[in-house]
């Protein structure tokens, strides 16, 4: 296994800011000459990312046969569009090293959970922005995702839906500023660049609405872009794998109920 921290620095960065990867070696026995890559960011309300929804999941992702590297972005005091940048940064130096690593160039899908989620959906619907660009100094196909995962993710920055804390965290004194909050609504910038997108959630999710969800499906399915949605009716939230090696400290992650969501993405980064 290639398994290598790299800082990955914009301005405004925070110090702990790291890209690790969990990437399958090159094998002349081995059949598979290039592999898709997932990057996955984890949640944590923009004031922490979780560990839960680190390095398990990378492994997991590992042993379906694909790559996956962990973001640990920048969170409060770090505000918008910190993270965002770092996650161009990181895209375009898993892309820069496809050829050394062997990554399918094609394949490259960014997975987060909750306010990760949030982060991801972010980059699906501003990949190709002046923002990003100029910023990393990449071309728009260098960084231009080809598919994003999103777990119970943060959506929406208006209410009664929003998960008011991650918004607070992410925006700081401008969290109530109709321009601001208009630009993380995320429901309001889907384009017809945004790519296909794995969805799931749960009924029972008080924390973050599965209506955050629904309102980033609608956006979608109206620009005819193609997505899987999965509700699941049991199950609170930030439930990971929703098994016992991703738990929690307070036991109310093994859910199983919600444990072939994974199953549902291997057949569907299969079909890529």
């Amino acid at each position: 296994m290639i398994h290598e921290t790299m800082k990955i620095t914009q301005e405004g960065s925070q110090e702990y800011a790291r890209l690790t990867t969990y990437l399958w070696e090159y094998s002349p026995e081995i059949p598979v000459k290039k592999r898709a890559l997932v990057l996955i960011c984890p949640g944590g309300g923009y004031h922490r990312t979780s560990d839960r929804e680190a390095e398990a999941v990378a492994l997991k992702i590992m042993s379906m046969g694909h790559h996956a590297a962990v973001l640990r972005y920048s969170v409060a005091p770090a505000r918008f569009p910190v993270a965002l940048r770092e996650v161009a940064s990181s895209i375009t130096l898993l892309r820069g090293k496809a050829e050394e690593w062997h990554i399918d160039e094609n394949r490259i899908v960014v997975m987060g959970f909750s306010a990760g989620g949030h982060l991801a959906a972010s980059y699906g619907v501003y990949w190709n922005s002046p923002m990003l660009s100029e910023s990393t100094g990449a071309s728009l196909e260098n960084l231009r995702p080809n598919g994003l995962i999103l777990g119970y993710p943060v959506i929406t920055a208006y209410e009664p839906h929003r998960h008011e804390g991650s918004i607070r965290n992410l925006l700081g004194d401008n969290w109530q500023e109709k321009e601001f909050l208009e630009k993380v609504s995320l429901e309001n910038h889907v384009g017809f660049h945004t790519p296909r997108t794995f969805l799931w959630s749960t009924f029972e999710d008080d924390t973050v609405p599965a209506e955050n969800s629904l309102v980033f499906v609608q956006a979608l399915m109206k620009k005819k872009i193609p997505v899987e949605f999965h509700l699941y009716e049991k199950g609170g939230h930030g439930l990971s794998l929703a098994n016992h090696i991703t738990d929690n400290v307070a036991h109310t992650c093994d859910q199983k109920e919600c444990q072939n969501w994974i199953d549902l993405v291997e057949t569907w980064l299969q079909n890529l």
